[in-house]
């Protein structure tokens, strides 16, 4: 558990709940905004990160796509502050499953690429991503329906 969050993109990191708590790697690593996508674990350092909650449950009766968009909204907010240092953390409890989903929505749709070469990108940087199932169907879905760009 001592690794720290991944860095996916320049300013884009993957994590876990317990990364999320280390407020010392957080500022290390220049991260001003926490995207936290459970609905367990805290936001640990609230007026000293911006932070935004998606209160998504681990499993495959979860539609975490009608949260898609806001959170690339949020992730493409940030990065347009990047100029002033702004970088992004997304975890969600591990760091596997939901958060990991988060960021091959946003790659899909900011990268304009296919989940098969987003999830290879991502599982290069953190191996042990498995967004579940279900999680991946609607990926496929958000993929093939042509995320707006």
């Amino acid at each position: 558990m001592g690794d720290g969050p991944v860095e996916i993109l320049p300013f884009l990191y993957l994590g876990s709940c317990y990364h999320s708590s280390n407020k010392e790697v957080l500022e290390s690593l220049g991260i001003t905004a926490v995207l936290n996508v459970s609905s367990s674990c805290p936001n640990y350092f609230e007026g000293h990160f911006l932070y935004k909650s998606i209160p998504v449950e681990d499993n495959h009766m979860a539609d975490i796509s009608v949260w898609f968009q806001e959170a690339i909204d949020f992730i493409g907010e940030c990065h347009s502050v990047k100029a002033s240092g702004g970088h992004v953390l997304v975890h969600c409890q591990a760091g596997i499953s939901r958060s990991a989903t988060i960021c091959l929505a946003y790659l899909i749709q900011s990268r304009r690429v296919r989940l098969e070469e987003a999830f290879d990108f991502v599982k290069q940087r953190r191996g042990v991503i498995s967004p579940n199932f279900s999680f991946m169907g609607q990926l496929l879905q958000f993929e093939t329906e042509g995320a707006k760009h």
